[in-house]
């Protein structure tokens, strides 16, 4: 009776034992993702390719025989998940791996965030989320969660914004000054991005002076993006001050092109909207480019802040970072 009730003792101290270093596993020794890194990759017309490390740190009971990890992970901008991923069985040795993983996001989704960009005030927040699970003799062990954020934003129609006094030359002799000009855009949508521009404008002479047709061309990087009417005839009346609205197009089916000359221009671009417009003075016309809201806007991007190391601090920290301007 002494050696059962011996025996049922030790049994129970195995077992608490057993149960005690698995908690110990389960609950304290988990593996954490220190560090996410991601840059482009490959870019083609039709795709472009997103390059992920991952530094995966093993717990201490781990860091003897073998261990391997199932990692996923999913790169979204503005909640549009750009970039799904999944590794099964990837080696890990040591303190510290690192675990490297490419997909590849499809360059038609372009548009969707670009739409989200602009509607959202020209604001973009890149989100990385790894998931990785640890598996050793049976055991699945899942990393704590890890979440990597990064908000950029632009300014692109800055340069219209300005209360500046302009004369505008033609046939010899002023005939406008411009007041002040503006810009907005209009509800952007996948297929279409509205800029509205619009100036002041005082006609100084004694007879009436009709544009017949305002017209806009908008480029990326050399790419034309946008091109059409941009208003209808405008007639600026003798001796008077009125507004004058032009409306131009993106038309986001092009940005997908205008995508792949982006990336391989180390993020960087250059923006420029043309008006011109057809003139009457005397009962002669004449083409004439509006520059007073033509413009122009270099601009560079770090969607994924390999120029700032900060990007790269705690996991459950957010950097923000401006989409640059660039002085000419």
């Amino acid at each position: 009776m002494v050696r059962r009730r011996t025996g049922i003792v030790i049994f129970v101290a195995v077992v608490l034992l057993v149960a005690t270093a698995a908690y110990g596993v389960l609950a304290v020794d988990r593996p954490q993702v220190e560090s996410v890194d991601n840059e482009w990759g490959t870019v083609t017309n039709d795709r472009t390719e997103v390059e992920t490390r991952i530094g995966v740190d093993n717990p201490l009971l781990l860091r003897v025989g073998d261990a391997a990890a199932d990692v996923s992970y999913t790169v979204s901008m503005n909640d549009i998940e750009f970039a799904t991923e999944q590794e099964n069985r990837v080696h890990l040795a040591g303190d510290e791996s690192t675990v490297t993983v490419s997909t590849w996001l499809d360059n038609d989704e372009i548009p969707a965030w670009w739409a989200s960009h602009i509607n959202n005030n020209e604001t973009t927040t890149v989100r990385v989320e790894p998931d990785v699970v640890v598996d050793y003799a049976g055991i699945q062990l899942p990393a704590d969660d890890w979440t990597q954020t990064r908000t950029v934003h632009t300014d692109l129609l800055e340069p219209l914004e300005t209360n500046e006094s302009q004369e505008f030359q033609a046939f010899g002799r002023t005939v406008m000054v411009v007041n002040d000009t503006n810009a907005a855009w209009g509800n952007a949508t996948v297929n279409r991005t509205p800029i509205d521009a619009s100036a002041t404008v005082t006609n100084p002479t004694p007879i009436p002076v009709p544009l017949t047709e305002i017209r806009y061309t908008v480029q990326l990087n050399g790419i034309v993006v946008g091109r059409g009417t941009a208003a209808e005839q405008t007639v600026l009346e003798p001796d008077s001050t009125q507004p004058l609205e032009a409306t131009a197009a993106i038309n986001n089916s092009r940005l997908d092109e205008w995508w792949v000359t982006h990336l391989r221009n180390d993020e960087t671009s250059n923006l420029t909207v043309d008006f011109d417009a057809t003139l009457e003075y005397g009962g002669v016309e004449r083409t004439v480019p509006l520059e007073f809201i033509s413009y122009e806007r270099t601009f560079q991007t770090d969607l994924f802040g390999t120029a700032d190391s900060s990007a790269n601090e705690s996991a459950r920290n957010e950097s923000t970072s401006a989409m640059r301007p660039i002085d000419p």
